[in-house]
């Protein structure tokens, strides 16, 4: 003979633990397809399911006043699918505030590798120019020499610092440009990857 739900509780509060299993075989299937449905997620369906039975079993002493051990289930099923709705919203709310933080610190991780290697190229290309002509770029735009001070410096004219200077920018620009030319082809290369 089949005990009733009441007598199962009442036997499960003087201590027969045998009693709570049966009420847990006798339910949990029926839960899991519910769960189921409204998650369409089998292993968090389990876990929502294992929690509404550790929940009655917390409430031992109270579920004796219970009319329908179904319904109270049905009850504390639907809070804990609801939770679990709620962990899912702030946990997507938070992936992407992460994804856009993520995306906003890699273009300012990227700028800064290019102004790296931007500056890098310029000392180079710096370098390669004609021993006159870099004297005059350095003086000039590193140590911030006005053109009258080179002119004294190297013994020159101003108009002679002044068409050095023309000089090195129109070579600097002309091989900054093939360098940016290359990167931008690079950097294409590497997302279309």
């Amino acid at each position: 003979m089949e005990l009733s739900d009441l007598e199962l509780i009442l036997l499960w509060q003087r201590g027969e633990n045998k009693a709570f299993e049966v009420i847990y075989k006798r339910y949990a299937t029926r839960l899991l397809g519910i769960a189921m449905q409204k998650t369409g997620d089998r292993e968090l369906s389990e876990e929502i399911i294992q929690d509404v039975f550790m929940c009655m079993y917390k409430q031992k002493n109270t579920v004796s006043q219970l009319s329908s051990v179904m319904a109270y289930l049905y009850v504390l099923l639907k809070n804990r699918i609801l939770d679990a709705y709620r962990h899912q919203l702030v946990q997507r709310k938070y992936e992407d505030h992460l994804a856009y933080t993520a995306t906003e610190v890699d273009y300012s991780t990227i700028s800064t590798i290019e102004t790296r290697d931007l500056e890098k190229q310029l000392c180079i290309e710096i370098e390669k120019l004609p021993p006159q002509c870099r004297t005059v770029f350095k003086l000039s735009r590193q140590q911030y020499l006005p053109n009258k001070e080179i002119a004294a410096l190297l013994k020159i004219s101003e108009n002679t610092v002044e068409q050095h200077m023309r000089k090195a920018l129109r070579l600097l620009r002309g091989s900054l440009l093939d360098y940016e030319k290359s990167l931008a082809i690079l950097l294409f290369l590497h997302l279309r990857k």
